[in-house]
């Protein structure tokens, strides 16, 4: 398992500072790989002890294992990897850890929410919102697209306590994304990142984080593409959660009329 993988799986045990720490390691990538255990202590202006006891939170034994997960960040396979079964199993790994997800906080902010406006920081992440606000607008749900931090700049004057602002951004560091999150978080609105993974600049801007891995397939050291179908995966998991969550508000709700109606009895 990649380290990512390892972040991913364990953050919410982690604590601001061991965030802080993973955000260190992943920006400085080239710089970590040439340290020992003392060093990157040292780097990160923490103890040994306490970088051992962050190993020990990610599951890592060892200071060799560390670096050899820090190494296949960068490890790309040699040749043609357009290996079917292994995309499928990816897939399949990727809905399973989807479908463990509590999505109740979010799916109450979507309910909750009067408008809800929707950021993507490039051409698939914009293509991501629309089929969003595709389905939600199905739903009976008001969405708007921004465009830019210009758009958003303006339609923050209508942002209401109670909406819904959403980013998608594969990697959480997009300078335009995160200047339009600045943006946003100087108004009183909810707000909802989706990105590749947990620990990144934008989801920890956030109230609420969405993520699901993604996966680059290379033909080559120059050709790489990067599948991204489970940003996809994620809207249709999402929209049943949804769906189920308003189902149960309906019926806890007639459930307290009928108590209420035989109680005046």
């Amino acid at each position: 398992m990649r380290l990512e993988s390892l972040v991913n799986k364990n953050y919410d045990l982690l604590t601001a500072n061991d965030r802080e720490m993973v955000n260190r390691i992943f920006r400085d990538k080239e710089s970590v790989r040439g340290m020992n255990s003392t060093q990157l202590a040292a780097y990160l202006n923490v103890s040994r002890t306490t970088f051992v006891r962050f190993m020990k939170k990610m599951g890592i034994d060892t200071f060799a294992e560390f670096r050899l997960l820090l190494a296949e960040e960068e490890r790309k396979p040699e040749g043609s990897v357009f290996n079917m079964a292994d995309i499928v199993d990816n897939y399949h790994g990727m809905i399973d850890e989807l479908k463990r997800h509590d999505y109740s906080k979010v799916c109450r902010m979507i309910a909750d929410a009067g408008t809800i406006y929707l950021y993507g920081s490039g051409n698939e992440q914009k293509a991501i919102a629309e089929e969003f606000k595709r389905i939600f607008l199905i739903f009976g749900k008001y969405c708007v697209d921004l465009f830019d931090f210009g758009e958003t700049e303006f339609a923050r004057e209508r942002f209401r306590k109670n909406d819904l602002f959403i980013a998608i951004s594969l990697s959480g560091e997009s300078p335009e994304a995160i200047r339009v999150l600045r943006c946003v978080q100087g108004a009183e609105i909810r707000t909802l990142s989706l990105t590749r993974w947990a620990n990144n600049t934008l989801a920890a801007m956030c109230q609420e984080n969405l993520y699901v891995g993604t996966k680059t397939v290379y033909q080559g050291a120059s050709q790489s593409y990067e599948m991204v179908a489970a940003f996809y995966i994620l809207l249709d998991i999402l929209s049943v959660r949804y769906l189920e969550y308003r189902a149960q508000n309906e019926e806890d709700a007639a459930d307290a009329g009928g108590r209420a109606s035989e109680q005046s009895l």
